[in-house]
């Protein structure tokens, strides 16, 4: 079985972070996604799902969207 790759897209909104969290089944596809400006100043990271939820919260990985692009 494939590990699923985790991306967590950040932004700084007024001394709070909010997250949205992608899930990968494919390598480039997530590297596409990790180099692709978004022009508001948003920080994104590739990570393990375990390390998805440290940074954002169980229910926000359950609910990772798919579908990116």
């Amino acid at each position: 079985m494939k590990r699923k790759i985790y991306g967590v897209s950040s932004k700084s909104n007024f001394g709070h972070w909010d997250h949205t969290v992608y899930v990968f089944n494919d390598k480039g596809v997530a590297e596409k996604w990790l180099h692709t400006e978004e022009y508001d100043f948003r920080e994104r990271e590739l990570m393990t799902k375990t390390k998805a939820i440290e940074l954002t919260s169980k229910k926000q990985v359950e609910n990772a969207i798919e579908d990116w692009q």
